[in-house]
Order: structure tokens, then sequence, then C-alpha cells
């Protein structure tokens, strides 16, 4: 499937593990036109969403992350008006809390490791 008709895309990944950002980065890749943004933390994660200079079109967010989970990121934007219609993808090994993850306001969970079809085909509902 291509992504093409949406244009150029900025995506903001959220992982703190060097092996799945390249991993993520590689599969991307084949995927034309997706700029990706890659950090390791909510905090980074927060001033790249809060920077007039990147406009966000979809957020890869891990759930474990150095010093807190994913969900802390999940719950402060969709408490916020500005990203109410910025689509956030979880993506993590456990899937425990995927029903509570979507009732938070995740669009969409994706355990890893994924295949780029399921990949690119959730992108494409969720932009």
């Amino acid at each position: 499937m291509s992504l093409k008709h949406y244009g150029n895309l900025k995506m903001l990944l959220v992982e703190d593990d060097i092996f799945n950002v390249q991993l993520i980065s590689a599969l991307l890749a084949k995927i034309s036109h997706i700029d990706i943004l890659t950090v390791d933390n909510s905090t980074a994660a927060l001033n790249i969403l809060e920077s007039e200079e990147h406009h966000i079109d979809i957020v890869l967010l891990d759930l474990h992350l150095p010093g807190e989970y994913g969900s802390k990121l999940l719950h402060i934007v969709r408490n916020s008006d500005k990203y109410d219609e910025l689509p956030i993808i979880i993506i993590s090994v456990d899937g425990i809390n995927k029903d509570e993850l979507l009732t938070m306001g995740a669009n969409d969970f994706i355990l890893k490791p994924f295949d780029i079809d399921v990949f690119t085909s959730k992108l494409s509902l969720h932009l």
C-alpha cells in the first residue's frame, strides 16, 4: 500500500530502544514521503509537539520509556484540545493494556514485532 497520496508526512517516533528505532526506521524507509523524528522520552516528545517548527501528522508511541510509561504521554496529549486530531498509535511488545490505552485515547495498537503491510495499513487508516 502506498501512502504517497497523503503528501509528505511527519511522524514522531517515541522509542528508547535503539534496535527498535533502527528496525522501525528501516521498515518506514520503504514508505516514501515520511519524515521521521525520533525521541527516547516523553519530555522530548512534548517539546517537539509543542514546537512551532514541527507539524506532526502521527505519533508512534512505545509504552516502556525510561523513568515513565508512554501511557503518561498519551494522557497528557489527550487532555489537550490542541492535539484532538493527532493520531497516536501505541507500539509495544506488551498487549495487556490494549483496551485501557484505546479507552485513554490511543487510535490504535500494534504489537512488536510487526510486518510492514499491517503497519502501513494502520498508518493509512489513521491519516
